[in-house]
């Protein structure tokens, strides 16, 4: 059955559970977890059921110097191990005419966490791009297959010039919520981590507000409106 355009939700790739929670709304279907594999089916699926675009939303950690915690970065573009792929550039504009404050750059794509100021230090002169997350070039892709419009909204949450503590990175369950009790057993046996997760959590604080303040200012479809000359998938 045909899904009309007007009815047509964009996609939200996200990764943790709480980042769909704000994203939730009107017009939207949020796709989340770690899990690899079922992320991306769950990406085709909802793309083949009528989607008007997909959007990479969350948190992300940053590579570039000039980033704090809270600062937005509407992607230019995704870069990932194997090449590059373009955001739609109207609705990228329409992003930034709503939030003047983004800034607009390249995004990685890691496979993995990437957990250190080496490795982020690396990236960032590698690539040039601004930020890192894990979800963003698997919507890339997606959207690249099905001919959908394409975009990035990310918030930092851990600047360049911190780690991520291994006491915060094993509390990531596969389905995208956050195992506490997994957090205290690693604090208690590496208690050096708790001042990073204490920094952390303040640091999560920010980017929260951030993005809620993003979602809210975006309203219905996250300011892709405009149904003219955009590709509509139904099979």
């Amino acid at each position: 059955m045909k899904m009309l355009f007007d009815d047509a939700p964009v996609i939200v790739a996200a990764g943790m559970a709480f980042e769909a929670r704000i994203a939730k709304g009107a017009g939207v279907r949020a796709v989340y977890g770690q899990k690899r594999e079922v992320y991306v089916q769950k990406l085709h699926d909802f793309a083949r059921a009528g989607a008007r675009g997909i959007i990479s939303f969350g948190v992300a950690g940053g590579l570039s110097p000039l980033l704090k915690p809270g600062d937005v970065v509407v992607a230019s573009s995704v870069v990932t191990a194997r090449g590059s792929f373009p955001t739609d550039s109207r609705w990228s504009q329409s992003l930034r005419n709503t939030l003047t404050h983004a800034v607009s750059s390249p995004i990685f794509a890691a496979d993995a966490t990437v957990m250190t100021v080496l490795e982020k230090e690396a990236l960032w002169k590698g690539t040039g791009a601004a930020a890192v997350d894990m979800e963003s070039g698997a919507a890339a892709e997606v959207a690249n297959y099905h001919k959908l419009p394409f975009a990035v909204l990310r918030v930092i949450i851990d600047p360049a010039h911190r780690s991520i503590p291994i006491s915060a990175a094993v509390g990531a369950r596969e389905n995208g919520t956050t195992d506490a009790l997994a957090v205290m057993r690693s604090l208690i046996q590496r208690p050096g981590d708790l001042g990073e997760i204490i920094r952390l959590a303040d640091d999560a604080r920010k980017a929260n507000k951030s993005l809620f303040r993003c979602r809210n200012a975006l309203g219905p479809f996250f300011s892709l409106l405009d149904p003219l000359d955009l590709p509509l998938n139904v099979e």
